[in-house]
């Protein structure tokens, strides 16, 4: 599919700009991925899976918070 928009002059010295910054991307794959992470929705797999990286806690959270009275904060 072809298309053809119209885009205010600061957003295509910006577009041209991060094209300039970034050779190893092109505009085609740029929008793209734009619109891909806009149209799909929110895909919360990514932060699921980061978050699954901490397997063990050394402490209970909720004996180390940060609100805590007992912990003193040297700033």
């Amino acid at each position: 599919m072809k298309c053809t928009i119209d885009l205010p002059d600061t957003l295509v010295q910006q577009l041209k700009q991060y094209l300039q910054d970034h050779p190893d991307q092109n505009l085609e794959g740029l929008i793209q991925e734009a619109l891909e992470e806009k149209l799909a929705g929110k895909n919360l797999s990514k932060l699921l899976t980061l978050a699954g990286i901490v397997n063990e806690s050394p402490r209970n959270a909720s004996n180390q918070a940060e609100d805590s009275p007992n912990i003193i904060n040297p700033c």
